[in-house]
């Protein structure tokens, strides 16, 4: 059968190529042995397309540089010599005595210099997220993750500089981390190696904002406290002091009533905000105020 699947992509100083290599031939017979596999990289030829003129032209990849695992078939070739060039590739299996049903479809790869493998990639805790910084030369950068929850490296964003805040965490969960630069080369990008993998687990360390808006308003027998809400999603609760002694807690709501409040006395009033992992933020600006 026809290659389906070809995937083409610069990595580092190597031009990657993949395949799932068929396992039947055209009339549904499963292939028994390992088929010889020939792929070809060529540029299209100057008076415009045409297979004969590209395949005469073209460079065969030798085949010990074509591995097959678990029916995935990886070319590994030098892009040395090709840089500013458009390759044309293509893959097809052959049958016995070079029986085969024809090519893949093409894909065309622009060579570029190989990019710069980014270096000195660190993790550090930042308000609800994790913080990187690397260092490399490049325009665009792919940042994945792993996690013991996804096995698998994902890629979770693409960063115009060498920094990512990475938003989207659990405190405490285990984390590891690897970028990639990154360049757009014709239809294409082509990438450079990943960076090494570096572990990091957040943690909350960063008290919620301050709480603003706090208005005291006497009453007949109490004094009335209302502020605005916090927004942090690990916000838990507020507490609120008078005269610099606390005298609220584990209130969930922007609102406070003193009923212990004397007549004819100024209190002076304070709000702070604290997360789920125990961190308090400073105190509220002053609100004043005295039941007739």
């Amino acid at each position: 059968m026809r290659v389906s699947d070809l995937t083409v992509v610069e990595r580092g100083s190597k031009i990657v190529v993949r395949f799932t290599v068929p396992k039947l031939t055209t009339e549904g017979l499963p292939i028994r042995d390992n088929p010889e596999i020939e792929i070809r990289l060529g540029e299209v030829p100057g008076a415009g397309w045409s297979l004969p003129a590209w395949e005469k032209s073209s460079t065969r990849v030798p085949a010990r540089l074509i591995t097959v695992k678990d029916g995935q078939a990886t070319a590994l070739v030098d892009t040395a010599g090709l840089y500013g060039k458009t390759e044309v590739v293509m893959a097809r299996v052959l049958g016995p005595a070079g029986r085969n049903i024809g090519w893949s479809a093409p894909v065309n790869l622009t060579i570029v210099p190989p990019l710069p493998t980014p270096e000195g990639l660190a993790a550090k805790d930042a308000p609800d997220a994790v913080r990187l910084d690397w260092h490399a030369a490049a325009g665009q950068f792919r940042v994945f993750r792993s996690s013991a929850a996804e096995a698998d490296w994902k890629q979770i964003g693409v960063a115009d500089k060498p920094f990512y805040l990475d938003s989207d965490i659990v405190f405490g969960t285990a984390y590891q981390y690897q970028v990639q630069a990154i360049e757009k080369a014709g239809d294409a990008y082509a990438e450079s190696e990943a960076s090494n993998a570096i572990p990091f687990t957040p943690a909350d360390r960063f008290p919620p904002a301050v709480p603003a808006g706090l208005t005291a308003i006497p009453g007949a027998r109490t004094i009335e406290l209302v502020w605005e809400r916090n927004a942090e999603k690990d916000f838990a609760f507020y507490r609120v002091y008078r005269d610099g002694k606390r005298v609220g807690d584990s209130l969930t709501s922007p609102a406070y009533s003193d009923k212990d409040a004397m007549p004819g006395v100024k209190y002076s009033y304070r709000v702070s905000a604290v997360d789920t992992a125990g961190n308090e933020s400073a105190q509220s600006a002053t609100a004043e105020a005295a039941i007739p």
